[in-house]
Formats: structure tokens, sequence, C-alpha cells
């Protein structure tokens, strides 16, 4: 009976150390670079975040890498990578080829940035011009704005603006004001556009679902220990303030 009782422990013990170890996963994110959030592998405001989560994750390692948006977007779907983030969800998300997490990781305003010199343009018309967007989040704007181009630069795109090239460009704010300011064009006005959910792209399928709870309960915890406030501080609860007066 003693036999066949330590036989039934050692069973238990190996089924455990199986069971535990097909739930650890080492995770890596992919990052795209777009200054404040991303500007480099050691830097940014979501840099920070995935740093924290590493820190807090015990299923396994978290690393992470930086590339341009398309490349980051792809490597979630060639599989390198198990997930990206930052990513707007809109109000009627088109299809694409993944999923979007749970939970939220912050909410983002959109401005419209127009040529100071022309007084017909605002957020409610916008269809009517020429608009440039980041290429990156082009497909949020298609379906309110089919001729919407995209562009590599926000720098770029603010001076076509600035010198009545093209006739509006729209982005996340945080990230043009930054622009804006830095080039100190004077010929630019802001609009609010809109406000967005951010949220983590991840595969299709049980992977992806698996990864996006391990995501869900990190932030959850972040935010439980108050280490997600004081990292995302500078982005959350934005409002549209027009600093320009």
């Amino acid at each position: 009976m003693r036999r066949i009782s330590t036989c039934m422990i050692m069973a238990a013990v190996c089924f455990c150390l199986v069971l535990s170890q097909a739930h650890a996963r080492d995770l890596k994110v992919s990052l795209p670079f777009i200054p404040p959030l991303v500007e480099s592998k050691d830097k940014g405001i979501l840099v920070d975040l995935v740093k924290a989560m590493a820190e807090e994750y015990k299923g396994g390692t978290i690393t992470w890498d930086v590339f341009p948006f398309p490349r980051s977007l792809e490597n979630v779907e060639k599989g390198r990578a198990d997930f990206h983030m930052p990513y707007i969800k809109p109000d009627n998300p088109q299809r694409i080829p993944f999923q979007y997490s749970s939970e939220v990781i912050f909410k983002v305003i959109f401005a419209l940035y127009t040529n100071k010199n022309n007084k017909e343009i605002n957020p409610g018309n916008v269809t009517k011009y020429k608009i440039e967007t980041d290429e990156g989040v082009k497909y949020i704007l298609d379906s309110p704005i089919p001729n919407i181009a995209g562009s590599p630069s926000i720098e770029s795109s603010l001076q076509k603006v600035d010198m009545g090239r093209i006739d509006g460009w729209i982005m996340a704010m945080p990230e043009s004001d930054m622009a804006l300011k830095k080039l100190g064009l004077k010929n630019v006005k802001r609009w609010k556009y809109k406000k967005y959910d951010v949220k983590a792209l991840l595969p299709l399928g049980d992977k992806g679902k698996e990864t996006d709870k391990i995501l869900s309960d990190i932030i959850k915890k972040l935010k439980a220990n108050g280490k997600y406030q004081k990292i995302m501080a500078p982005i959350l609860d934005q409002n549209f303030e027009d600093w320009q007066l």
C-alpha cells in the first residue's frame, strides 16, 4: 500500500510539472517606432510598460524589439511575434488577419491638422479634401474618408499641410503635437477629430486567445498595483487643448 501511494504521489508531481511547463510561455512583443510611445528598444512610454509587464510575468520571459509599423504587424501575422501594440480599434472594425486584445491599453485622441488659410475645411467635411494619415493606421479612416492617403512620416505630412500641398493630416494627437512643436510650424491649425480605444493585436486562433488571457491578466495586475498609472500618466486622460491660442 505504501509503495502504491508513493508511486501515485510521484505521478501526481510529474503531472503537475508537465502541466506547469505547458502553461509557461515565453512571449515576444513587436513594437512599432512611434515616438514618444516607442523611441527605441529602451526608451518610450510603451517600452516602459512592456518592461513592467516582463517583471510581472511569472510564466516565462517577455522580450521585445522595435520595427517600422508595417514590419511589426507582419511579425505577428508571420508568427515571429506573439503580439503587437499599439493598434487603434475603430467603431466599425474591418476584417483584418488579427484579433484585438480584450484589454484596452489606453485611449487616444486623433486630431485634424489643417492649413490656417483654408477657412472651409473642418472635421465634418474632410471627405472633400486631400487628407493624409500614418500608413500604419490608414485602415481606420479608409471607411469614413475613402480617398485618404498613407504617409510614412508625421513630419513630412505636417510640412505639406503648412505649405498647402495637402489639405489636412489626421493622426494621434500626442505624436503629432510633439512633431508640430519640434518643427515650429506657424501655418497649421488643429482640430479634435475623434477618440479611440488602443489595443494590442494578436494572431487569430487558440494561441492568440491564450496570449490575450496572459496579456490581460498582466495589465490588470499592473493597474491594481498602480504601476500602469505611473508609467502611462503622460498619455492617460487625454483632453484636447488648443495650446496654439
